[in-house]
């Protein structure tokens, strides 16, 4: 009973997660980002399912279930820093364009 409400609680966590990050303003122009966030949510599900079904603290189970939660964080955020790059990357082109000098006219005024 105990793990069907774990696995509830994190499916409903990582929905209520998904709906939240896709709000992000590079969602969808950012296909690296996108990935691997993606990539983090089964490696959630999987870190969730080796940690609940540990028997003991200092087994095989906790120790397997610890990497697949940094694998899926270092997922994460290589995700969420992917999509900030591209914001980032966006705005230095816009900011490119917009500071593109005029061209100079001289006009003799004798």
């Amino acid at each position: 009973m105990a793990s069907s409400l774990v696995a509830l609680i994190t499916l409903v966590a990582l929905g209520v997660w998904h709906i939240r990050i896709r709000r992000h303003a590079n969602w969808f122009t950012c296909p690296d980002g996108r990935f691997y966030i993606t990539i983090g949510y089964p490696a959630v599900v999987i870190a969730v399912y080796w940690l609940t079904n540990s028997a003991t603290i200092g087994g095989l189970e906790w120790a397997l279930g610890s990497l697949w939660a940094l694998g899926a964080m270092s997922t994460f955020v290589y995700g969420f820093n992917a999509l900030n790059a591209e914001s980032e990357g966006t705005y230095l082109s816009d900011f490119d364009v917009e500071s593109i000098p005029e061209p100079q006219t001289s006009i003799d005024v004798h």
